[in-house]
């Protein structure tokens, strides 16, 4: 199993917790995540690409692995993701090109 898969299925199992321990609150923040990820139109490919962007500019590691792997599941290509990362780069700097990578290998290792 790759590294990313254990990340991608860990970050789930704590999701998981905390809906089990707020049911209501994360019922709604589920809500809140299918409505804003619909057919629209913008595609649900471009929208998860756009949570990676933003999951990079702020470094947040458990959400990279979350919406590159949505990405990829909403049929996203490498090409599109590599052109997202480059605007995260743009708005994050040094910091940004660090995440980027990791957002890349992720994309990568889930193959």
């Amino acid at each position: 199993m790759s590294d990313a898969k254990q990340k991608l299925d860990a970050v789930n199992a704590r999701l998981m917790g905390l809906f089990k321990a707020e049911k209501q609150t994360m019922m709604a923040f589920n809500g809140l995540t299918v409505a804003a990820t619909r057919e629209g139109k913008i595609s649900p490919a471009i929208k998860e690409l756009t949570a990676v962007a933003i999951a990079v500019a702020k470094g947040c590691d458990d959400c990279i692995v979350y919406h590159v792997a949505a990405a990829k599941k909403h049929g996203a290509s490498r090409e599109e993701l590599a052109e997202m990362l480059a605007v995260s780069v743009e708005m994050a700097g040094g910091p940004g090109a660090v995440y980027a990578a990791r957002a890349l290998e992720t994309f990568d290792q889930l193959g």
